[in-house]
C-alpha cells in the first residue's frame, strides 16, 4: 500500500539558532542546508519525500495565524508583562535554553534555565544562580517583556474527559497509555493553576508561568 512521506524542520529550535549564530548564518539558511543533507541521506535508502517543509512555510504561517485569531475572538488569549532575562550584548531576550547557571535547588552548575538535569527540578530562569547567556557569555539582566498566553486552564474539564475516553487496542500503545496517562492527567490538573504561553513578544521561548 503506497504511503505519503511528509517531513519538516523547526526553524526556531534553540540548538538550530545557536548553531546558526556560531556559523554566522540565519536559521533559515542553516535549515536549507540541513534539508539537502537529509534528503540525500534518505535517497541513499531509496526513500523520497512527498513534502519537505519548515516552520516558516506559508502554509504553517497561515494555519498558525488562523488558530491564533480564532483564540483571540473566543477570548482565550491574555497579555501580561513578565520579567525575563535579557542579553545586553546581543540586545535580545533569552529563551530558557539560551541560559546556563547553577541550579537553585541542588546547586549543580551548568544547568539550563528551565530545569536541572542533575536533580530534575523545574524552575523559572530568573531563579538560576549566576546565570550566563549561551549566546554571548554575558551576564543577563532582567527586563520586562510582553507575553501572550493561552488560557489552558479553561479547558481542564474537556481534556480530562477526552483523555478518559481514549481507547487503545494496539499492545504497545496500550502500555504507553497505561504508563503515561496518570502523569498526563496530573499535568492537566496542575494546569488549572497555569496559563500556557502561546507566543512571547520579544522572546524566543515557549514556557509555562503561574497565572
Amino acid at each position: 500500500m503506497p504511503g505519503v512521506y511528509v517531513c519538516a524542520d523547526d526553524t526556531h529550535g534553540t540548538a538550530i539558532m545557536l548553531k546558526a549564530e556560531e556559523r554566522g548564518v540565519t536559521p533559515e539558511e542553516l535549515i536549507a542546508e540541513i534539508k539537502l543533507e537529509h534528503e540525500a541521506d534518505f535517497r541513499a535508502f531509496s526513500i523520497s519525500h512527498d513534502n519537505y517543509h519548515s516552520t516558516h512555510s506559508t502554509e504553517n504561517q497561515a494555519f498558525s495565524a488562523e488558530i491564533y485569531n480564532k483564540l483571540v475572538e473566543a477570548g482565550q488569549i491574555r497579555k501580561k508583562e513578565v520579567d525575563q532575562l535579557f542579553d545586553p550584548e546581543k540586545n535580545m531576550f533569552l529563551a530558557d535554553r539560551f541560559i546556563v547557571g547553577t541550579c537553585p535547588r541542588c546547586k549543580a552548575e551548568g544547568q539550563y534555565g528551565d530545569n536541572c538535569e542533575a536533580c530534575g527540578a523545574t524552575y523559572d530562569a530568573t531563579e538560576l544562580i549566576n546565570p550566563v547567556s549561551k549566546v554571548s557569555g554575558a551576564t543577563p539582566v532582567l527586563k520586562a517583556s510582553t507575553h501572550i498566553f493561552f488560557a489552558l486552564s479553561n479547558f481542564t474539564g474537556f481534556l480530562k474527559e477526552w483523555t478518559a475516553a481514549v481507547r487503545c487496542t494496539i499492545p504497545w500503545r496500550t502500555n504507553w497509555r497505561n504508563g503515561s496517562m496518570p502523569v498526563y492527567r496530573t499535568g492537566i490538573s496542575a494546569a488549572t493553576h497555569r496559563i500556557l504561553v502561546l507566543k512571547s513578544l520579544g522572546s524566543l521561548a515557549n514556557t509555562f508561568m503561574s497565572g
